[in-house]
Formats: structure tokens, C-alpha cells, sequence
């Protein structure tokens, strides 16, 4: 009598982006986005409708530009990146034996968690969910563990992969990226490695990301033989009046430049897949603060995206170990 392979369902979670870039479709998902209260702390009496009639109608228009000049034929590149992981990891999976299927979903926009999360309930006999969030926050984490926890309640057959910060495989799949980056493009003077920053209020509150981008950090370094004087850890994406984490990703190049450093790589560890933060912050406007403070060459090392280390990577952190003979 033979057993019945199980099938294993995969859901991959991002943070989400726009339906389209425009600023009708920027203000429906900043208004999605920004009404969590786990990303905006403030009293909901006072903060919706000042997001719904004054912030979301302000900032929709400009930050529309920002995603016209990295969108794509296949739309947001944060969601074509994570359905081509999706399907690359499916194909790895089913190579190596595994009855799995594997698809991606948007904490806000689409495709969404709920739906996504409920097909592949009706089609496997258990589901594994990997945030695409290495390093656990609550404005990230915390959020999107709460939100699958009121759809799947207590079931046993779903499971969450929520932080994996220092883990081998991810760190492996990292060292690698950056290491065939320097073997394409030569190194820099000086890795700059930045995370997406927290209100420092966050952090008072129990918050273990910046603990988290510690570890990271700590565990790169090691595995790229890093010496202090190579690498800086810093903090980019700050917005409003109160105290972010740091340092500050701008205030660190424009140090770096002014003592000497002329080609600086960035990565940034945090984002699985290229996004807003990392093809247009970093990469256009990071890029050109560091030249007009003197830098000459400034390198920003692709995320992990689709590439095979990472689905790799991924493989080895979900699929069970293989049997022993």
C-alpha cells in the first residue's frame, strides 16, 4: 500500500504596491497601507480622515512619479518579481520531489492574502506562509501575522515563517549575491549596508527590528570577512517629525564621501525583491547625493529578487529535511 504524497502550498508575502501608477491608484493603496494601525500609531478618530482627505491627495501626485519611473510592462516591479519567485521556487520544489504548490500575495493591494491564501487551502493538504520580511517588525511582521491569523484562525495545517534574520541560508544566499556582484563589477571602497528605518518609539516599545538588522549585519559581515572599517550599517526611508533609528542611510554617504570614499556598493538586506526603496531611493536618489558630495562610482547590489540563490535558499528554509536511506 502506498502513502499518498501530501501537497504543501507556499504562500510568499510582500508588502504591496499600487494597482497602477497613477495618482488614483497611489492614494487608494497609501490610504490601504496607512490606515494598518500597526504601521501609524496615532488615535483612528484623528488619523483617517486626515489621511483620507488631506495626506493621501497630497502625496499621491508625487509619489505616482516616483513609481512611473521604475514601472514596468509587467506593471509594479515588486509584484512581478514576487510571482516570478513564486514560480521559480514551485519549479525547484517539484524538482527536487515535492507535490508543492507555490504562489505570492500583497499584504495591501493585490493579490491579496485572503484569496490567495484561501485557494491554496482548497488545493493542498497543508500551507506554509514565508513573510519576505527577514527581519521581524511590527509594522511589517506583526501586521501581516495578525492578519493571516483572523482568516486561517487556529488551524494546525498553516504555518508562519515570520523573521529569519540570521539564518544560514539566508545569509549564504546574501553572501553570494554580493560576492558575484564584486566578481562582475569589481568592489568598492566601502559596503554600505541599509534597512528601512523605525520611529525610535517603536523600538522603546519592545519592537526586535533594529535587534534583528544587528544580526543580519553581524552574520554578513562575518560571512563576507568584513573588517569594521568596510562596511557601515545604516537606516534609509525616514518620513515625518519623530526620532527614526540610525544612522541615517543619506548622512552616512555624504560622510563617507566627504572622508574619501570614492566607490561605495550598497545593499540592502531587508527587501527580498526591488522595490520603491531600492530602485528609486537608492539607486536614483541616494546615487546622485553621493556624487554631488564627491563620490565617483556608487553600485547598488540587486536584492535577492528570483535569483537562484534565494529560491535556494528559500527551498532549504520550508521543505522538510530529505529522508535518510
Amino acid at each position: 500500500m502506498t502513502h499518498k504524497p501530501t501537497k504543501q502550498g507556499i504562500l510568499l508575502v510582500n508588502l504591496g504596491s499600487p494597482a497602477s501608477a497613477t495618482a488614483a491608484g497611489v492614494a487608494d493603496w497609501l490610504i490601504e497601507f496607512l490606515s494598518d494601525p500597526y504601521v501609524v500609531e496615532l488615535p483612528r478618530l484623528l488619523w483617517l480622515p486626515l489621511l483620507k482627505w488631506v495626506i493621501a491627495p497630497r502625496r499621491a501626485p508625487v509619489v505616482a512619479q516616483l513609481y512611473q519611473s521604475i514601472w514596468s510592462d509587467q506593471g509594479s516591479p515588486l509584484v512581478a518579481i514576487s510571482q516570478r519567485q513564486a514560480q521559480a521556487l514551485e519549479k525547484h520544489c517539484c524538482d527536487q520531489g515535492h507535490q508543492t504548490k507555490v504562489v505570492s500575495a500583497m499584504r495591501y493591494g493585490t493579490p491579496s492574502i485572503a484569496v490567495e491564501l484561501e485557494h491554496l487551502r482548497q488545493q493542498c493538504d497543508q500551507v506554509q506562509i514565508m513573510l519576505q520580511y527577514p527581519q521581524f517588525a511590527n509594522s511589517t511582521s506583526l501586521s501581516s501575522r495578525r492578519l493571516i491569523e483572523q482568516i486561517v484562525g487556529n488551524d494546525p495545517l498553516v504555518t508562519i515563517t515570520d523573521s529569519y534574520p540570521a539564518h544560514p541560508s539566508y545569509i549564504q544566499a546574501l553572501k553570494t549575491t554580493i560576492e558575484s556582484h564584486w566578481q562582475l563589477h569589481g568592489r568598492g571602497d566601502h559596503l554600505l549596508i541599509s534597512f528601512h528605518g523605525l520611529p525610535e518609539r517603536s523600538i522603546r516599545r519592545g519592537d526586535p527590528y533594529q535587534d534583528h538588522c544587528e544580526q543580519t549585519t553581524a552574520a554578513l559581515v562575518e560571512a563576507l570577512n568584513l573588517e569594521s572599517a568596510d562596511y557601515t550599517l545604516s537606516y534609509q526611508s525616514r518620513f515625518g517629525r519623530a526620532r527614526w533609528i540610525g544612522p541615517s542611510t543619506t548622512d552616512v554617504t555624504a560622510e563617507l564621501a566627504s572622508g574619501g570614499i570614492k566607490k561605495l556598493d550598497v545593499v540592502c538586506p531587508g527587501f527580498s525583491a526591488d522595490c520603491l526603496e531600492t530602485l528609486e531611493e537608492i539607486s536614483v536618489q541616494l546615487q546622485e547625493q553621493f556624487l554631488a558630495d564627491g563620490g565617483e562610482q556608487f553600485r547598488y547590489i540587486a536584492a535577492l529578487n528570483d535569483s537562484p540563490p534565494w529560491i535556494e535558499a528559500m527551498a532549504d528554509m520550508l521543505l522538510p529535511p530529505p529522508l535518510e536511506h
